[in-house]
């Protein structure tokens, strides 16, 4: 079972996709991670047992505020996103690769870096994609091993280039390896979820826990809002709705009784970044799941 309701993570990092002013303001208002524990201790409390975590650069420091902390270690279910792109893009023009790959595997031990290495070094050699994929997994999951993963997707940077190369085995190889290593959920993030459900579909993925936003505005809804709709009703997955408000634009009420009205959305992300904030969202949140199984229980009887 999935979370039903999971926190995000980008208002910790100052990533807001409709306004750089107030996400900079955010990122400077979250510097303290200290701010970032009470609110995650403050939504734990109030219903929200897990939290999505990207590996951003500064999601490290989150963790390690996680890990000394007994009962968010064992009782925060984290739904980890990888790999972080952007993060690499702009560290390398800042530090070189050589400081990347040091950094990222400070916390891990020899024999784990060892691994890690000579993983990636045959896959170069032979040109071998499966062992360059997990390379690149164990890579990005090192520092949060220790965390309480629940699911571990695959985020859409990649699965959609996946999708564009026509090479879904790359899915089935991901899937394998998060599901037997870390006996975590294979999941995946994506801009274009029907094509990812048939994707998947064709190479044995059935049930697939998906990440994708949706929203009645069709905010960032891709390929279109009809065909999204139309995806739900006619296939079987699991959806964890991001982006469900519209960056703003709808209020809880509105934007979760469109969300819970549809097929197949199990679990919502959803960031605050303030307790009054979480309060009014989390009851929405519940309030719509209840009534959604209010109406499914006199059917399934």
């Amino acid at each position: 079972m999935i979370d039903r309701i999971i926190l995000g993570h980008n208002q910790f990092f100052g990533v807001n996709h409709l306004a750089a002013q107030r996400g900079n303001e955010k990122h400077a208002y979250f510097n303290d991670t200290s701010r970032i524990k009470h609110i995650i201790n403050f939504s734990f409390d109030h219903g929200a047992k897990a939290m999505m975590m990207s590996t951003h650069e500064r999601a490290s420091l989150v963790a390690e505020e996680i890990l000394h902390d007994s009962r968010l270690k064992d009782g925060l279910g984290i739904y980890l996103l990888v790999p972080y792109a952007a993060k690499y893009v702009r560290q390398a023009n800042e530090k070189g690769l050589v400081n990347i790959v040091k950094d990222s595997l400070g916390g891990t031990t020899f024999g784990d870096k060892l691994g890690t290495f000579w993983r990636g070094g045959l896959g170069l050699i032979s040109k071998d994609v499966k062992k360059l994929l997990v390379a690149l997994i164990d890579f990005e999951v090192a520092q949060y091993a220790k965390l309480n993963l629940k699911a571990i997707f695959l985020h859409d940077v990649v699965t959609d280039l996946v999708l564009g190369w026509d090479v879904p085995n790359i899915f089935e190889i991901y899937a394998d390896h998060v599901q037997n290593k870390y006996n975590a959920i294979p999941a995946f993030c994506t801009k274009n979820l029907p094509k990812l459900v048939e994707a998947l579909k064709g190479v044995g993925i059935e049930n697939p826990l998906i990440m994708a936003s949706i929203n009645k505005l069709g905010y960032q809804v891709n390929p279109s809002l009809d065909a999204f709709e139309a995806c739900l009703k006619s296939n079987k997955l699991q959806l964890l709705a991001m982006s469900t408000l519209a960056a703003g634009y709808l209020k809880p009420k509105e934007a979760y009784e469109y969300v819970f009205s549809l097929p197949c959305v199990e679990s919502v992300v959803v960031g605050v970044s303030t307790t009054h904030h979480a309060v009014e969202t989390f009851d929405e949140i519940r309030m719509q799941i209840k009534k959604r199984q209010q109406i499914e229980e006199p059917i399934s009887s």
